[in-house]
């Protein structure tokens, strides 16, 4: 199941993943991302969960223009 990372953890993951898509038109607090964990390494605490983590999958979208990138599993490896 998908869920949602937390506001302060968005700037972590796109340095993480080296996700550079949106660049000044979209800033962090403007993103959304929607990671898909690997079974079992939900964080207990979802409200201050880092922006790494052992995901599978993820959607970064901008809630303002739309603009979204899809990242798989290899896209994914633990940083």
């Amino acid at each position: 199941m998908a869920r949602i990372l937390p506001t302060k953890s968005v700037s972590e993951f796109l340095e993480a993943y080296g996700v550079t898509t949106f660049g000044d038109d979209c800033p962090p607090e403007k993103l959304t991302i929607k990671v898909w964990d690997r079974y079992g390494t939900k964080p207990e605490d979802e409200d201050n969960a880092p922006g790494t983590g052992d995901f599978i999958a993820a959607v970064v979208f901008c809630d303002e223009c739309s603009k979204d990138v899809e990242l798989n599993r290899d896209d994914l490896k633990s940083a």
